[in-house]
């Protein structure tokens, strides 16, 4: 399967040991793809971006345009909620946003958090009548939003992750997993889905895991010099790959930013 060319103006920055630059990009079409969902982690990865994270952002942007087009006239998404179907803060502010942008208006929203809302005081009406006991109760109950746009993402993550530790057997793969700029948290869950597979797989992940390890402490070193020459008198010494390095560290706990869409 082909896939369309990344876009050449991506930075691969200053490539020099010990230094981090923009993300780590892979050439373009050299990873093997056998279908739709290979081909979005091959371009991800050949664009310098969290395999992981682009699977959980493109499935929440999935999800909340659905609900923004179709969520306020959906029996069974109205039913769900009856039965305690809620959105988390996140996705909610996500949803109206996504309203807006598509329709400007947020009336659909708005329908859909008023039956959240009338579950949910109902549901604390009936909390008020109970000892001090039944409320740590109810009230740990109803603080899990049950958030249908996070159970869609999480089934995103976990499969994404799954596949790419299937990928991994793959030469070409395994070194672009390698250098990839992964996200912590995600990079723990490529290393704990691979710990679960077995002994070739588990060495692969542990070579994998040692390249990402190193690249990780190339990024740190950078930070230290960044952090270094922040005082007054040497600000003049901070280098591009220093400012690159902090960014980088942002992305590393925060995960890859979400990409911009216009459709």
């Amino acid at each position: 399967m082909q896939r369309s060319p990344v876009s050449p103006e991506i930075d691969c920055g200053d490539a020099r040991d010990n230094h981090i630059p923009s993300p780590q990009v892979t050439e373009s079409g050299k990873l093997p793809s056998r279908d739709f969902e290979e081909i979005r982690l091959a371009e991800a990865l050949e664009r310098g971006r969290c395999p992981v994270c682009d699977a959980r952002q493109e499935a929440s942007y999935a999800a909340l345009r659905g609900l923004a087009r179709e969520g306020a006239t959906d029996r069974g998404l109205r039913a769900q909620m009856d039965k305690g179907l809620g959105f988390c803060q996140t996705h909610s502010v996500g949803l109206s946003k996504m309203e807006l942008l598509q329709t400007s208006s947020q009336l659909a929203t708005a329908v859909l958090l008023d039956a959240i809302l009338r579950r949910r005081l109902a549901t604390l009406k009936k909390l008020s009548g109970n000892d001090a006991s039944g409320q740590v109760r109810g009230l740990a109950e109803v603080s899990d939003a049950r958030c249908p746009v996070c159970a869609r993402t999480a089934e995103a993550s976990a499969a994404a992750a799954r596949r790419l530790v299937e990928l991994s057997a793959d030469a070409a793969w395994s070194m672009a997993l390698g250098s990839a700029e992964i996200c912590l948290d995600d990079l723990y869950a490529l290393w704990a889905a691979s710990a679960g597979g077995s002994k070739d797989v588990q060495a692969r992940w542990s070579a994998i895991v040692a390249a990402q390890r190193k690249r990780l402490e190339a990024l740190q070193k950078t930070l230290a010099e960044y952090a270094h020459n922040s005082t007054s008198d040497r600000r003049h010494l901070i280098t591009p790959e220093q400012h690159a390095a902090a960014a980088a560290s942002i992305r590393l706990f925060g995960g890859t930013p979400d990409r911009d869409r216009q459709r």
